[in-house]
C-alpha cells in the first residue's frame, strides 16, 4: 500500500498554509493581466511550484483525486503536480482530464511548460496534439501550439509545424499569439527553413504580422534579419 496518501483533512491543512502566502497587491496585479473565472488569490508561482514538488513526493495520483478546482492557484498547483508524473501513459491521461480547466493563456503556458516528461516521449504525445488540434476551442488549440513550441522546435519536426500552422486558421487571439510565438522560435532556429515559408503567404495577415512583431522583438535576431522580415507585409500584401 502506499504511504502518505493525501486525505480531505491533509488536502485542506495544505491549502491553508497556501492561503497564508497570498498578497493583496499580487492579487490585483495578477487580476491585470490573466482573465479567468476562477477567483484569484495572490500567490506568487515559486511557491506554488515548490509545493507542487512537496505533493509530488507525497503521493500524485491521491493528490489529484481529491484536489479541487475553486480557485485559479489551485487549478495551476493540480497542473504543476501533472507535470511531475513521469509515465507517458498516465500523463497524457493527466493532462487530458485538466484540460477542461484551462480558461486562460497564463494557465496554459505554465502547466504545460512543467511537462517535461513529453521532451522524452515526443513521438509518442504527438497523438495528443492531432486531437488538440481537431478542437474548435480557443485553449485546445493554443494548449497545441504551446506544446509544439516547448518540445517540438527541432528540425526534425518543422514539416509537421508548418502543417498545423497552415491547418488551424483562428482569428482567436490566444490562439494566434501562440502561433505567432512559435513561429518566431522556428524562425530563429532556422532561417532557411521559415523565412520562405512566412514569404510564400500561406498565413493570414494577421498572423504574419503578429509573428513579424515577435521576430523583431527578439534579441536574437539582427537588426538586418528585422529589416528583411518587416518589406514581406509590403510583398505580400501592398
Amino acid at each position: 500500500m502506499k504511504k502518505n496518501l493525501w486525505t480531505k483533512e491533509k488536502y485542506q491543512n495544505l491549502w491553508k498554509q497556501i492561503q497564508e502566502q497570498k498578497e493583496e497587491k499580487y492579487r490585483i496585479f495578477s487580476e491585470k493581466l490573466i482573465f479567468t473565472k476562477y477567483p484569484i488569490l495572490g500567490v506568487r508561482i515559486p511557491f506554488l511550484r515548490k509545493m507542487s514538488s512537496f505533493i509530488a513526493k507525497q503521493d500524485i495520483d491521491s493528490y489529484l483525486k481529491i484536489a479541487q478546482s475553486n480557485y485559479h492557484e489551485e487549478i495551476l498547483m493540480k497542473g504543476f503536480v501533472i507535470g511531475k508524473i513521469k509515465d507517458k501513459d498516465k500523463l497524457k491521461q493527466a493532462f487530458l482530464d485538466f484540460l477542461p480547466l484551462i480558461d486562460n493563456w497564463a494557465t496554459c503556458d505554465m502547466v504545460i511548460s512543467s511537462l517535461k516528461t513529453i521532451k522524452k516521449n515526443q513521438k509518442y504525445f504527438l497523438s495528443l496534439m492531432d486531437s488538440l488540434f481537431e478542437k474548435k476551442e480557443t485553449y485546445y488549440l493554443r494548449a497545441g501550439f504551446v506544446l509544439l513550441l516547448n518540445y517540438y522546435v527541432e528540425d526534425s519536426f518543422f514539416s509537421m509545424i508548418e502543417e498545423k500552422i497552415k491547418k488551424v486558421n483562428s482569428d482567436e487571439y490566444y490562439v494566434e499569439m501562440a502561433q505567432a510565438w512559435l513561429l518566431c522560435e522556428c524562425f530563429i532556429k532556422n532561417q532557411e527553413v521559415f523565412f520562405p515559408f512566412l514569404k510564400e503567404g500561406n498565413i493570414s495577415f494577421s498572423l504574419l504580422s503578429k509573428t513579424i512583431q515577435k521576430i523583431c522583438d527578439s534579441n536574437r535576431v539582427d537588426r538586418k534579419t528585422k529589416e528583411k522580415v518587416k518589406k514581406l507585409k509590403k510583398e505580400l500584401y501592398s
